[in-house]
């Protein structure tokens, strides 16, 4: 399987290079007439966002060295074929979890008084109706969380096509998929396309390689995928603060969109770069910000943080925003957050190991591991989001490495191994 970008740490190298020669060289006034929010990226501080993308690059090769051993598997591709009526159990639960999780989100909705008038004023670009549908929205966690079994589902589901063609579970990808488009337009989380997406394409393609079907132009992908992400990113601003306000402020809706999408980016490293600057490098006593879940897990108090702790991070962070930054871009950069629970040798630490955890599962995707192949397609994307904010360390990503975790053990545990498991993996029939 040779197809460049689906390896993280040429796909990471190369996005971070061109967000930190944005963020870096966008002069100041363009933060302030763009963003609305003052430039703290300078000479003296740039090094801080070159150290940890150096220290992710050497955790990928390090992996990539201790990796050579690795023996390929087809544990997975068998058991797709020998377990159809187990992996067709596991479709069928996670798509009716994924749904009932949906299904909450319209009730809990409609018991807050969302109405069909609400959504139809946003549809015709009524100011500020889309922000009256999130409202209206209150998420209760571990039950609205269920839509986070979509992911595994997806990636399950695209796999399984590949040796079970029948319809109905294309269907259920639609049927998920259409869900997943109203949830990132009209509840402003973007993000949950390219739990889609991302994972969807990275199975895809890499299925093809891996049986040997030709492509074409798969190594110019990224860039089309780009342009689709662009176009998707202006249908959600359209609804959000196009016709509410940008209308009047930027000469096109095309220019809008670009500043707009790469701003999203440069912005982070920028609101980043305050934090620490600010409130300096390791200034929480207990990890917050690279262990959300934790804190965020179902039926741990709002409280929890500052109750042990005396001080709320999230109540200093906002109030950073709203005296020195800009409250609307408030991506703190997964890039960064590492400082604020580690430290500055803490966080580069912290980074070799996330890229070299990130490297190994590449690895056990390409050799065909079953843990590897089922959280690759989803790690790409916290990968590909670490610019914004700790993907993986998130609420939303907690419940799928561990459904996808508990699946690879009921698969392939018997008393003596994990087959296709291991860091040096052993063969469906070893």
């Amino acid at each position: 399987m040779r197809i460049w970008w689906l390896n993280p740490t040429i796909i990471f190298a190369l996005l971070m290079t061109i967000i930190l020669i944005g963020a870096y060289y966008i002069p100041e006034n363009s933060y302030l007439s763009f963003y609305r929010v003052d430039k703290f990226i300078d000479e003296s501080n740039i090094i801080y966002s070159i150290l940890p993308v150096c220290c992710f690059v050497l955790g990928g090769v390090l992996a990539m060295l201790a990796g050579r051993g690795t023996k390929p598997s087809n544990a997975f591709s068998e058991v797709m074929i020998k377990k159809d009526s187990f992996i067709k159990m596991w479709i069928f639960v996670l798509f009716g979890f994924t749904m009932f999780g949906y299904a909450m989100w319209f009730l809990i909705m409609l018991r807050s008084g969302f109405s069909l008038s609400l959504f139809l004023n946003v549809l015709s670009g009524e100011p500020g109706a889309i922000y009256g549908i999130k409202e209206s929205f209150e998420n209760v966690a571990g039950v609205t969380s269920f839509t986070n079994f979509g992911i595994p589902f997806v990636i399950l589901t695209c796999y399984y096509l590949f040796y079970n063609k029948k319809k109905i579970y294309i269907w259920m990808l639609a049927a998920v998929f259409l869900l997943t488009m109203m949830r990132a337009i009209f509840f402003l989380e973007r993000l949950a396309i390219m739990e889609f997406l991302v994972p969807a394409a990275v199975v895809y393609f890499s299925m093809r390689a891996k049986m040997n079907r030709k492509t074409p132009f798969v190594a110019v992908y990224p860039i089309v995928g780009l342009v689709a992400l662009v176009g998707f990113f202006g249908i959600s601003e359209y609804f959000r603060s196009w016709l509410s306000y940008y209308v009047n402020y930027y000469p096109s809706f095309w220019e809008f969109i670009v500043t707009r999408f790469f701003g999203y980016y440069v912005t982070a490293i920028n609101t980043g770069t305050l934090y620490f600057q600010h409130l300096g490098f390791h200034w929480l006593p207990f990890p917050n910000s690279t262990a959300e879940f934790i804190w965020k897990f179902p039926g741990v108090p709002d409280d929890a943080y500052s109750s042990i702790y005396g001080f709320e991070p999230q109540a200093l962070i906002n109030n950073t925003l709203a005296t020195m930054g800009n409250p609307e871009f408030n991506n703190p950069s997964g890039l960064l957050q590492p400082y604020n629970d580690y430290g500055l040798f803490g966080a580069l630490v912290f980074w070799v190991i996330v890229g070299f955890f990130t490297g190994v599962l590449y690895n056990h995707f390409k050799k065909g591991h079953t843990f590897g192949m089922m959280i690759y397609p989803i790690w790409l994307v916290g990968v590909l989001e670490i610019p914004r904010y700790f993907y993986f360390g998130s609420g939303r990503f907690f419940p799928c490495w561990i459904i996808i975790l508990a699946f690879s053990l009921i698969l392939h545990y018997n008393r003596k191994k994990l087959t296709s498991w291991r860091l040096k993996g052993v063969g469906a029939g070893d």
